[in-house]
């Protein structure tokens, strides 16, 4: 078997139904891309949904972190470099540069994930896997602690979740609660304004038919979020955010 490279790379044009009217690339699909990239580079590294899935576990995504000097327009092409660069605790540390067709940088971008066992949901060591580690390569630094809570947040958006937001694990992909975040928002401030940095700390699971609100705090230049299911008040998701105009 050839040797698997440390750091996955490859290519991608921005399709009509990824942008947002201006043109744009959503934020939410930014994070899709990104998962994509690692997920292809996991499962050739043999670590992949398959793989894990015969040992009855799961990756779980628990921290996201990005600087987006640029999100890149409809039609544009771009390169999307990652690599797992180490562990952190009991997480996967894996990193990610998105990059123009001529080579400027778009976006850095760092990730935590964990590997859970299926059925107690119990974090396992993952320490103890055989997994190729890049640790030469660090593109961005980030602290395993969850975005801040809102001390008083204001009710911006109330979704239900279908199907179509489910993913192979049974539960909403990851993308869906930044996409939640971003339609609290009024059309003319997302046409106005543009996100310049991105945390999320994912909590818990939200599953088809749940209710989920999100709730909107300012401080201190910051935007935060906080992503409630209706039901029983559980936190599934924050965001830290900074906008800027476009």
């Amino acid at each position: 078997m050839s040797e698997v490279p440390l750091s996955w790379y490859e290519q991608r044009g921005v399709e009509s139904f990824e942008v947002d009217r201006n043109g744009r690339l959503k934020p939410h699909m930014l994070l899709a891309y990104l998962l994509n990239s690692a997920w292809r580079h996991a499962t050739l590294m043999a670590h992949g949904f398959e793989h894990l899935d015969g040992r009855n576990q799961m990756w779980v995504l628990t921290k996201f972190q990005a600087a987006i000097t640029r999100l890149p327009s409809w039609g544009e092409r771009v390169n999307i470099d990652t690599w797992p660069k180490g562990v952190k605790k009991l997480c996967a540390m894996r990193d990610f540069i998105v990059s123009s067709a001529e080579g400027g940088k778009l976006v850095s971008a760092t990730s935590a994930w964990m590997v859970l066992d299926k059925d107690g949901h119990r974090p396992l060591r993952i320490d103890k896997m055989n997994f190729p580690w890049n640790t030469a390569r660090t593109e961005m630094e980030t602290s395993l602690e969850k975005v801040p809570e809102l001390a008083s947040g204001v009710l911006s958006g109330s979704f239900r979740t279908v199907y179509s937001d489910i993913d192979v694990n049974q539960h909403v992909t990851a993308p869906k609660y930044l996409q939640w975040v971003t339609d609290s928002h009024e059309p003319s401030f997302l046409e106005a304004m543009r996100p310049v940095s991105l945390e999320i700390s994912f909590l818990a699971e939200a599953v088809i038919g749940d209710e989920v609100s999100v709730y909107l705090e300012q401080r201190d230049g910051v935007e935060l979020s906080s992503v409630k299911r209706a039901a029983d008040g559980a936190e599934l998701c924050r965001t830290s955010i900074t906008w800027a105009p476009v």
